[in-house]
């Protein structure tokens, strides 16, 4: 018995793979090295069987430059939604090296095998905490539903809105910078109030090497005080992430 599949469907779901894999490779959490690539593309396959039934009967004749184009397109638009996301989810992360910076920890910084890269250790424990968080509050779920919602915004073969994308990438630094003072600016504040009280001992004891005693007395301090930025980090989380989800409805095709 010969199976037979009708070619828009093969066509559907090929192009529905493509946007899926670009949305995968680039939006955390599920861009993480921690992740193998078997799971990834697994991943990517099982988001593409929950769309294709939906768009198999919008498409065009099928041809082979249709589907070429189209399917860059689709990857493209994917890598997109992607990359709008990690913009937004980095605002944590950005938290966390506020502080490595002002507590003197990015003078060591550590190498992390995940990513390839450098990275100060509150800036990655940030990162880890948040992407728990994302996964313990459902968020993950939550930007599957907006990657599949996108759909209707942007259907298949619609172009690329560079307008449209360009100002959403705009707000979405904005926000990302805006976050990460939110969340580290109790620290921030904190440590300079410690250079100002290191620079007053300075002057009241000019015998005293300050540059001996600053930098573990910041880190202590900084140890110490490190709880004061958890409990924002669920609030500006889902924050970021339902703005992730509302920029990637707000895209429509022109």
């Amino acid at each position: 018995m010969d199976l037979q599949v009708p070619s828009a469907t093969l066509a559907a779901l090929l192009l529905a793979s493509a946007r899926a894999t670009g949305f995968v490779v680039l939006a955390p959490p599920f861009n993480n090295n921690a992740i193998p690539s078997a799971v990834k593309g697994a991943l990517a396959l099982a988001l593409s069987l929950v769309v294709f039934p939906h768009i198999s009967g919008t498409l065009p004749a099928i041809t082979a430059g249709f589907l070429i184009v189209t399917a860059i397109t689709e990857a493209i638009i994917g890598a997109a939604l992607g990359f709008l996301v990690q913009v937004l989810f980095t605002g944590v992360q950005m938290a966390g090296d506020i502080i490595d910076v002002t507590g003197g920890f990015s003078l060591q910084p550590a190498y992390d095998p995940m990513s390839l890269s450098t990275h100060g250790v509150i800036g990655k424990m940030h990162y880890l905490l948040a992407t728990t968080l994302l996964f313990t509050s459902g968020g993950h779920l939550l930007l599957v539903r907006g990657f599949v919602t996108s759909y209707e915004g942007l259907p298949v073969g619609a172009s690329l809105p560079t307008d449209q994308l360009g100002s959403a990438l705009v707000t979405a630094f904005t926000m990302m910078f805006l976050a990460a003072l939110q969340i580290a600016g109790p620290m921030v504040a904190v440590l300079l109030l410690a250079d100002v009280a290191l620079a007053l001992l300075s002057k009241a004891a000019p015998a005293l090497n300050i540059f001996a005693i600053g930098f573990p007395v910041k880190i202590m301090v900084t140890l110490a005080l490190l709880g004061l930025t958890f409990p924002l980090l669920p609030t500006a989380l889902d924050s970021l992430m339902n703005h992730a989800v509302e920029a990637m409805l707000a895209f429509k095709s022109g």
